[in-house]
């Protein structure tokens, strides 16, 4: 489970980042990632320091909730490992969405999958500049 400060739940939350982000598309994911910008939505109360991150898959891809969580199970954790080895830049939002073709996919696919949609995103630091 991601923890709770890493969590973007609010449906604002979510209509500010669909309205200023940028896609970036893999095979099994798209992302959406929106810098934070403190000033452009001062209510909100975004720090520079803040890193929310969502996970959607829409019935489209599965008719079956099972499926779907599944998918999502498997796209979180593998954000997580990337959280807890400090990894993933702050300061952005970001919303990871499922396609159809990653029911199915196991968990080695959508882990690579995931990995390469956020450093083309450039939301990945590399492993040598974290020492």
């Amino acid at each position: 489970m991601i923890p709770k400060e890493y969590r973007l739940k609010h449906m604002k939350d979510f209509d500010i980042l669909f309205k200023d982000g940028r896609f970036v598309g893999g095979k099994y994911v798209m992302c959406k990632v929106w810098k934070i910008d403190p000033t452009k939505y001062p209510k909100r109360k975004y720090t520079i320091n803040d890193l929310k991150i969502g996970f959607v898959i829409g019935v489209k891809a599965s008719k079956s909730a099972v499926k779907r969580n599944s998918a999502k199970r498997k796209m979180r954790e593998v954000v997580r490992l990337l959280i807890k080895d400090e990894r993933v830049i702050r300061g952005y939002m970001v919303s990871i969405m499922g396609k159809k073709e990653i029911i199915g996919a196991t968990y080695n696919d959508i882990e690579i999958d995931v990995f390469n949609v956020l450093k083309r995103a450039g939301l990945l630091l590399d492993v040598k500049s974290k020492t």
